[in-house]
């Protein structure tokens, strides 16, 4: 994947007086050198082509991808795709799209762009079978770059350009040809910013194409941008009604909105997704209380109570907070009470729940609905926070919750966390999640298709089972950016450097690498394997506050052992 040129992971910032010129480090035939940054006229050339691509004006289009390539020092592979893309069109029996597509290459040879568009250049020139076989390739990891190449291209963030890129593509107004290109530009540098207003200026100027946006949103999440994630969902639950039939259709994408309120504490937008995502007010609560929110949690499940004190679910989160369903400061107050809160809804009662212990788990049984997993995870969880691990297995396994939504970021890490403490039986996850309490028990990875993962849990699946091989290093060079923001890259970025090291000089690498481990800092993951780079950096200082953080948060006899060791 390596060409001529690369990125390398870290952005250095060299002060000159009072101003800050941006530069990156680049390798030039194996030696790092610094540079300044790509100006942002590499983007504007690049969006100059697709508009006149799309006004079917090749030549000129021709000329600016071009331009934008001398901009960007032949180093990306989208500009160079295209080029290769329209002189196929004016050409096809030329060479010149087959050596602009072989500098594409140099760079990255899996960029499925590039696959794509050297497949349809195979059928203009009538060769079918070629055609196929390219885009047979797409998604294949077998030419992707050693692990020290890896090094040099952990992360590709350009702010000095994103603002200019995401300007020029505002001022193109309506056309939905530049929010594609900008989305495309994204993606090619590994941008998740740009991808998301991508996304988001895409559903403004094209609604129809709602269903790729909300597709955007599950890639996102799946590389690690979360709250990119997030913010692309609330633009689709958020969608005003003249824009025409937008709405939420993925359960995933629907609470990926709600979070977002609940994390800005907004709690009308949040009841506003809900209902338009078909999320149920008690799983909100649910999913505020997994978020440390309590006090939203409590209203929210307060007001399901009051109209249906049959609840299971809003009773479960009031008994977690310890809250009572009426107000005692309002006068005359009163409300039913919830099947068998007992007296944790009784005045007082709050200031006693955090005793009852396993009592508060008996509360709630009786009751006959089937509560979202968030409820009854957030409940077992503070039973086991609170050391009673017993109680919070004989609660789980009385109640039979509705199923986790597929790569839930609020329940997937509370579940996990239950199973390897023995409160959540194994065989109630999904695949992806029994994959990571594995890896919490340094177990090898159970049977499954990491086709079927979403990129991050597919990353996880093959550090565990290969960190140097193929699979992994290709998803590690897409991902790396998201390191500093998701446990599971991190730790594969870690077992990366476990394998094969970055050079001492290769200070962005290192640094990069120390930025992702400080990034999850109570994750036992991470913990763990930051034991393992202090133990293997031979600075012995670093191995005893390496193992204080991991014997804090270690769960599993594993953890434990190498917190001890």
């Amino acid at each position: 994947m390596i060409g001529r040129v690369a990125l390398v992971g870290a952005v250095v910032a060299l002060v000159a007086g009072c101003a800050l010129e941006p530069r990156v480090a680049r390798v030039y035939n194996g030696r790092v050198v610094s540079g300044p940054f790509v100006p942002s006229e590499a983007y504007a050339a690049y969006l100059r082509g697709v508009l006149a691509e799309e006004a079917g004006d090749d030549k000129t289009a021709l000329a600016a991808f071009e331009e934008a390539a001398r901009e960007d020092d032949d180093e990306d592979p989208e500009p160079l795709v295209r080029i290769g893309a329209v002189r196929c069109r004016l050409d096809p029996k030329g060479r010149g799209a087959d050596d602009a597509f072989a500098k594409a290459a140099k760079v990255d040879r899996t960029y499925a762009p590039l696959l794509a568009a050297r497949a349809r250049c195979a059928a203009l020139r009538g060769h079918g079978d070629a055609a196929i076989a390219t885009m047979d390739g797409i998604g294949r990891a077998d030419r992707e770059p050693s692990l020290e190449a890896l090094w040099i291209t952990l992360a590709r963030a350009r702010p000095a350009a994103r603002e200019r890129a995401i300007a020029l593509t505002v001022a193109s107004g309506e056309r939905v040809a530049a929010w594609d290109a900008l989305l495309a530009w994204g993606r090619a540098h590994h941008d998740a910013v740009l991808v998301a207003r991508g996304l988001a200026g895409l559903l403004r100027v094209s609604p129809l194409r709602a269903r790729e946006v909300e597709a955007g949103a599950l890639e996102l999440l799946g590389d690690g941008e979360t709250g990119h994630a997030r913010a692309v969902a609330a633009a689709l639950a958020d969608a005003p009604a003249e824009l025409g039939p937008v709405r939420v259709q993925d359960a995933t994408v629907a609470r990926l909105a709600i979070d977002e309120a609940l994390a800005r504490g907004d709690v009308r937008a949040a009841e506003r997704r809900a209902l338009r995502g078909h999320v149920a007010l008690a799983e909100v609560a649910g999913r505020a209380l997994l978020l440390e929110e309590d006090a939203i949690a409590t209203t929210l499940a307060r007001r399901v109570l009051e109209a249906d004190p049959a609840n299971s679910g809003a009773a479960m989160v009031l008994a977690a907070t310890g809250a009572r369903l009426t107000d005692a400061t309002k006068p005359g107050a009163s409300a039913a009470k919830p099947p068998g809160v007992g007296d944790a809804a009784k005045p007082g009662g709050g200031a006693d729940a955090a005793k009852l212990g396993g009592g508060l788990a008996d509360a709630v049984v009786a009751a006959t609905d089937r509560p979202a997993a968030a409820c009854v995870l957030g409940l077992a969880a503070r039973l086991a926070g609170r050391g009673d691990v017993e109680a919070a297995r004989g609660f789980v396994a009385r109640v039979e919750p509705d199923g986790i939504a597929p790569h839930d970021g609020v329940v997937g890490p509370v579940a996990v966390d239950l199973a390897v403490r023995g409160a959540l039986a194994d065989a109630s996850l999904p695949i992806e999640l029994r994959l990571e309490v594995a890896a919490r028990r340094r177990e090898p990875a159970p049977p499954l298709s990491p086709e079927k993962l979403d990129a991050k849990h597919a990353l996880l699946f093959h550090t565990v089972v290969d960190p140097s091989g193929a699979p992994a290093r290709a998803l590690l060079a897409r991902l790396a950016p998201a390191a500093e923001r998701e446990p599971l890259i991190a730790y594969a970025l870690a077992r990366a450097a476990l394998v094969v090291p970055p050079a001492p000089d290769a200070s962005g690498a290192l640094a990069a690498l120390r930025a992702a481990l400080a990034g999850s800092p109570a994750d036992p993951l991470v913990a763990a394997v930051a034991v393992e780079i202090a133990k293997k950096s031979g600075r012995a200082e670093d191995v005893p506050p390496a193992r204080a953080r991991l014997l804090a948060v270690a769960r599993t006899p594993a953890e434990r052992a190498l917190a001890s060791e």
